[in-house]
């Protein structure tokens, strides 16, 4: 694997904090936003650890890169649609966040 090493992880501690919140979330409330918030946080991460090890993949493989942009091309579309996703639960969450204070006049 060349040389992968503790700081080629480091990358995914973010998106890992951010998932493993979504999935507490989603395990206190079972919304759409939480499941949106869910979908597009794991989608996130899976596309980093995909743009983690792709390149030790590319190389190990000796794959040529037109080969190597076809994936990182459709890495980008699904990390585009993780990202909308999560931002649409998101502004579903702070919506109804935003309502219920009001309504609750916090």
């Amino acid at each position: 694997m060349g040389n992968l090493t503790l700081w080629s992880f480091i990358p995914l501690v973010p998106p890992l904090l951010i998932f493993l919140a979504s999935c507490y979330y989603l395990s206190k409330r079972a919304k759409a936003d939480s499941v949106l918030l869910f979908i597009g946080s794991g989608i996130g991460l899976l596309v980093i650890i995909f743009f983690t090890w792709m390149p030790y993949y590319v190389q190990s493989s000796y794959m040529p890169l037109a080969g190597a942009s076809k994936y990182y091309a459709i890495a980008g579309v699904i990390s585009f649609l993780g990202g909308i996703c999560f931002v649409t639960g998101l502004f579903i969450l702070i919506s109804s966040s935003v309502n219920f204070y009001k309504q609750n006049k916090l």
